[in-house]
């Protein structure tokens, strides 16, 4: 477990990036293949470390471009969308991590400067 944790990108991003790559390359049937091992390592493994760091939100953005490269023109427009929908909602969630840091670090030195004067 702590391997995977080591790698340069999360499990769910790799496995997505190599659906994404051979949905792109015609390999429907492989690329379906880690497509699914991709989302099922974006349940029990990444989604827990999302808010530990920002490269655990990558994976929900490239399974809204792995789909439609897998399906074709068989895609469905609902999948597309609750998949794109997802990466919208985990984008935010990292937003507001980031944005509650600043304002807890703006607040932190204007207490520091307070107390200097």
């Amino acid at each position: 477990m702590k391997r995977l944790h080591q790698l340069p990108l999360p499990a769910s991003t790799l496995a997505l990036l190599a659906a994404f790559v051979l949905g792109t390359l015609d390999y429907q049937t492989a690329g379906w293949a880690w497509f699914g091992i991709g989302i099922v390592a974006w349940l029990k493994l990444d989604a827990r470390q999302l808010l530990k760091s920002d490269r655990y939100g990558l994976s929900p953005a490239l399974a809204v471009l792995a789909y439609p490269a897998l399906a074709g023109a068989q895609a469905s427009t609902a999948v597309t969308f609750a998949l794109a929908l997802h990466a919208l909602v985990v984008f935010l969630i990292l937003l507001s991590r980031h944005l509650s840091e600043d304002m807890a670090q703006a607040f932190s030195q204007q207490k520091r400067i307070s107390q200097r004067i």
